[in-house]
């Protein structure tokens, strides 16, 4: 099996929250290139919180969030 990555824009969070939300692990990449992984655990208009890999929250402001990822199994 192999693996897809998802890739959503910033200005669309809030259209894919439920999808987000249902993710084990999610990918954030920031506008400054720093890359936090971890639990996305709520999303709002101006914020996202994730708990990372340490079992950190951390809250994200969304106008600094360039994209999120996430990977997906694919059937081939």
């Amino acid at each position: 099996m192999g693996k897809r990555q998802i890739r959503i824009s910033g200005v669309k969070l809030q259209e894919h929250e439920m999808e987000l939300l249902s993710q084990p692990a999610v990918q954030v990449i920031l506008r400054n290139r720093v890359v936090v992984t971890g639990k996305l655990l709520q999303t709002s208009p101006e914020t996202i919180t994730i708990q990372d890999m340490r079992l950190n929250k951390q809250v994200l402001p969304t106008n600094q969030i360039q994209e999120v990822i996430y990977d997906i199994e694919a059937a081939w």
